[in-house]
């Protein structure tokens, strides 16, 4: 099995319930989507957020709609339910010399941010992208047209805008965006085969609000982020010393 694939086999493991044990102590996924929504009552009540035009950010999901069975202390939500979900500017400000970065999804890569090849924006644009989307450290970042996914984890103070990129942010402190990450990584595949467009494809806004999801407990989620924290890097480093060894075979054809 090449690394790719087998990266993939436990990231499903693991967005399954099958990665690490469950705990009957742990407190059930339900309870933290009800602080969630809590901590959302709150902003719409401080005019920091607004409400949703439906009823419910939740659409009439049926058992028929969710692509497998997952344990019974987790829950299916939508991505819209459990994050604050964004997206940056869609229409193309004037570039300049030197000034702010704007980050689109060629800049996203491997997990990180690309910069080598980055276009700038005044300030005065930046600023008025930031209303809407300012990136903040222990956001994702998801490209949402051309190369679909590549998710981004910001751990580091930043300072940029972003351009048909989703941007995910959590509502409490106690969300894992670890484990978000982790499962978007999953997920890109399925949302890239959704996708509308022709030529050139792209996930709408409602999209990725409205997109299933597994949740575990916060617990679990600690426990899943960890084990794959401890088994990815060796799978990478496996993967690097075998392009070593197959480029040497290909100098040394005949050894």
């Amino acid at each position: 099995m090449k690394a790719q694939q087998l990266k993939n086999a436990i990231l499903q493991l693991a967005i399954q319930g099958k990665l690490v044990p469950q705990d009957p102590n742990d407190e059930p996924a339900s309870v933290l989507l009800e602080k969630i929504q809590a901590e959302k009552e709150k902003l719409i009540a401080e005019g920091k957020i607004k409400k949703s035009k439906k009823t419910s950010d939740k659409l009439p999901y049926t058992q028929d709609d969710f692509p497998f069975e997952i344990p019974e202390s987790w829950v299916w939500v939508t991505l819209g339910e459990y994050l604050d979900v964004r997206d940056g500017t869609h229409d193309t400000p004037k570039y300049v010399a030197s000034g702010i970065p704007l980050v689109t999804s060629k800049n996203l890569n491997n997990g990180k941010l690309d910069c080598s090849n980055i276009k700038y924006i005044s300030e005065a644009d930046h600023s008025q992208i930031s209303l809407r989307s300012k990136v903040d450290v222990g956001d994702i970042l998801f490209a949402m047209i051309g190369s679909i996914g590549n998710p981004v984890l910001i751990k580091e103070t930043c300072n940029f805008s972003i351009k048909n990129i989703g941007l995910f942010k959590k509502y409490i402190i106690e969300t894992n965006m670890e484990y978000i990450y982790y499962i978007l990584l999953e997920l890109q595949d399925d949302m890239r085969k959704k996708a509308s467009g022709g030529v050139q494809s792209f996930v709408s806004l409602s999209f990725l609000r409205n997109y299933l999801i597994p949740l575990p407990p916060l617990n679990e989620q600690k426990r899943i982020v960890a084990k794959l924290e401890e088994i990815l890097p060796f799978i990478d480093e496996y993967d690097k010393k075998e392009q070593k060894l197959t480029a040497l075979h290909q100098q040394f054809p005949n050894s």
